[in-house]
């Protein structure tokens, strides 16, 4: 048996085993015949000797012939009377020539008149089969007093041999179970413990003196003691669960279960102690991720919405509430990813636990909206609070990614208002609050975007103004209308602000990129195309920068379209940027002459660029020079 492996079931049922054992030994022994009794009964009784049923009796003479048995021993030896009667005593009952010397001493000790004691025998019955024999040997003496011969009584104990054994086998199994076992186990008496295994020990920090002779209860937590004692007073069937205390005062959570027990011959009790701390953690984390937001660590709206409902009484009013959404959530996952959307909402959310009091409940209500309730609030407190999140976000405009947030406030006076009400009343004040800074909020995050963009592409102003020009010059060359010539001018800005959200190692690598590298960076037009779409002011260039890397012939990217399927305005910013890096450079390439870049042009037209606008730009720019 693997008793590392052993479970805490095998342990009792090896106990239940054990003791059973104890009562069947006590069970035999109580209906076994008392020897001394019966001798005492059955001295100089000869015929009620040979009709004792329960035992063996035989009668030997002064040479050590058997001369008569009773029916018992016929049982127990599986000879007949005639095999038995008339034999030698030494020889028939197939003792062995290492004990006849053995014998020879108990007749002599009978003869000199000395006490004999009962022995046990191992004697083998015809068939062969091994009997255990309790045996007594006494004298037989005539109305002179003079022996004549002598008694032997035989009681088989071949079933309590056998019971013996069984014990000492269970009980040897139960020790090794007791020592070896994974979890903690103690013996009791009424809560005076008796014995404890190594496991207990490791468990409660504790070597076997400072366990033996204690009351178990000096190992339960206070707030359990009772329960621990009513457990024991009752006996307990199901296990149940408690905090222990460790020898450093520390908490052990445990799930106790026991049996009764026969130890030392008088009944006690096992308890069997098994760590649960791991799955009291374990629960506790699911009972934390049942009510809190994961990713902030803020309650969720599960229980907001129960705190709403069933906790607050009169005492807490007046309820303030402030919803708090984040602008711009959506245009930040798509230029730089989820990841750095996720930063930002973690980021809120340290805010709002910083300005909001101590006895205030933050929430995160939805995606991008957070929910503040404040008990027991006035409107100064509300005020308050409001003006340290406003100040600390109005501190993030020269940041990377600027907080914004718009803002909802309502008042809950007492029961009788409808929370639901008080909710949407929160809720609409602040989406009157986004609509109203909708218009500066995005323009602030395009921005920042740009600023992110020169930052990263090593772009300039002078080379996002030289594009706008070029662009328009071409634009107005070909009569596009004024609605168009605006797209053109914004498009020119803002082509490559997909360009945010690839890294910067990618980006500003100096040598080759590699073919893993280069699909990172052809990726930037559907960046750029995400970030445009969920922005009003420029959604409807989204697709001109989505087309902006794709060739007349259809071998651009990202979709492949070919021809006039290429939006116009995304032809001529391809173009116009194709131009300008080639006659201003860059940090990788050294800049050549517009004749050159006019020549290059003309070679790539029909093939990368629009052979029409092309011809046009160059036309454009002969005039100019």
């Amino acid at each position: 048996m693997d008793f590392e492996k052993i479970t805490k079931e095998q342990l009792i049922n090896k106990l239940v085993e054990m003791n059973q054992k104890v009562i069947d030994l006590k069970e035999y022994e109580k209906q076994s015949i008392n020897f001394k009794v019966l001798l005492k009964e059955t001295e100089g009784k000869y015929k009620s000797l040979l009709e004792t049923g329960s035992v063996g009796i035989i009668i030997i003479d002064s040479r050590g012939i058997i001369t008569e048995c009773n029916d018992t021993v016929l049982e127990f030896s599986g000879y007949s009377r005639k095999e038995l009667v008339g034999k030698y005593f030494t020889r028939r009952v197939n003792i062995s020539t290492k004990d006849i010397p053995k014998y020879l001493e108990v007749f002599k000790a009978i003869i000199e008149g000395k006490e004999v004691k009962a022995f046990e025998i191992t004697q083998h019955r015809k068939n062969g089969d091994v009997l255990f024999g309790e045996v007594y040997f006494g004298p037989l003496k005539n109305n002179d007093n003079r022996i004549i011969g002598f008694k032997v009584i035989i009681k088989d104990i071949t079933e309590k041999n056998k019971l013996e054994n069984g014990y000492r086998e269970s009980k040897n199994k139960f020790d090794t179970l007791f020592k070896s076992a994974m979890e903690g186990i103690i013996i009791h008496n009424n809560g005076k413990i008796l014995d404890v295994n190594d496991a207990f020990n490791v468990m409660f920090g504790c070597s076997y003196p400072d366990v033996v002779g204690k009351d178990l209860i000096e190992f339960i937590a206070p707030e359990y003691q009772e329960t621990v004692m009513d457990k024991i007073r009752t006996g307990y069937k199901s296990s149940y669960e408690v905090a222990g205390i460790r020898s450093t005062g520390s908490k052990l959570f445990v799930e106790v279960s026991g049996s009764p027990v026969i130890y030392n011959g008088s009944e006690a009790r096992i308890e069997i102690f098994n760590n649960i701390n791991e799955r009291k953690k374990a629960e506790r984390r699911i009972r934390y991720l049942s009510f809190h937001d994961k990713l902030t660590e803020l309650y969720n709206r599960a229980y907001f919405e129960k705190v709403m409902i069933n906790i607050y009484k009169d005492r807490d009013f007046p309820l303030n509430f402030i919803i708090c959404d984040l602008n711009g959530l959506k245009l930040v996952n798509d230029a730089f990813g989820y990841n750095e959307g996720d930063r930002l909402l973690r980021r809120v959310a340290k805010i709002l636990k910083y300005c909001s009091r101590e006895e205030d409940i933050i929430a995160r209500w939805g995606e991008d909206e957070f929910f503040i309730l404040l008990p027991r609030s006035t409107e100064k407190d509300t005020m308050e609070v409001l003006g340290k999140i406003k100040s600390i976000c109005s501190k993030t405009k020269d940041q990377k990614i600027p907080l914004n947030i718009s803002i909802g406030v309502s008042t809950r006076e007492n029961q009788n208002q409808d929370l639901r009400d008080v909710v949407k009343e929160a809720e609409n004040n602040m989406y009157k609050n986004k609509l109203l800074r909708r218009k500066s909020v995005y323009n602030s995050i395009i921005l920042s975007l740009e600023r992110i963009l020169w930052e990263k592409n090593r772009e300039t102003k002078e080379h996002a103004e030289r594009l706008k020009g070029l662009a328009l010059q071409l634009g107005n060359a070909i009569n596009l209308p004024q609605n168009k010539l605006d797209e053109l001018e914004l498009l020119s800005a803002l082509h490559d602000i997909g360009k945010v959200g690839i890294p910067d190692k990618i980006l500003l690598k100096k040598g080759r990129l590699t073919s893993r590298e280069w699909k990172v960076i052809k990726r930037h037009p559907e960046i750029g195309y995400k970030i445009a779409e969920s922005t009003p002011q420029i959604a409807s260039i989204a697709d001109d920068i989505l087309a902006h890397h794709e060739w007349w012939d259809g071998s651009g990217y990202p979709q492949g379209l070919k021809g006039r399927e290429i939006p116009v305005n995304a032809s001529i910013a391809s173009i116009v940027d194709a131009y300008d890096v080639m006659t201003f450079g860059r940090h990788y390439k050294a800049a050549i002459s517009e004749e050159e870049a006019q020549e290059e042009l003309i070679r790539c037209s029909g093939t990368q660029f629009n052979p029409v606008l092309v011809e046009k730009f160059v036309m454009c720019r002969e005039k100019l020079n």
